[in-house]
């Protein structure tokens, strides 16, 4: 058994823009395929460039805010309450184009 505390984790750097802020709570390699378990939140204006995970699907759960995602060239606004899968090798984007906050839990599973 594992309790966290997620008030009391470290604000980390997402991979893709060190300015966006999040929080880790379930690691990679603490349960297998897994490859995290988090939150995060996206000022106004903050954005992650395209990219894509050839062995990964993450999923994005949002909170609160709202967040404009690209998938494979298509454009969403998600809302609070909505969720996203995203495939492996799908290519996505996220910004925050509003003038509030998004927060969002997300986490990856690995496909290899």
């Amino acid at each position: 058994m594992k309790i966290v505390k997620t008030t009391e984790l470290p604000e980390l750097g997402v991979s893709h823009n060190p300015d966006i802020k999040k929080k880790v709570f379930i690691e990679k390699n603490e349960i297998p395929k897994l490859m995290m378990f988090g939150s995060a939140i996206f000022k106004p204006g903050q954005n992650v460039e395209t990219h894509k995970h050839d062995t990964m699907f993450e999923v994005f759960h949002i909170t609160s805010g709202k967040a404009e995602f690209t998938v494979n060239n298509k454009r969403f606004v998600l809302l609070a309450g909505d969720c996203i899968t995203i495939e492996p090798g799908e290519l996505h984007s996220q910004s925050n184009p509003f003038d509030q906050d998004v927060h969002w839990t997300y986490f990856g599973i690995a496909t290899d």
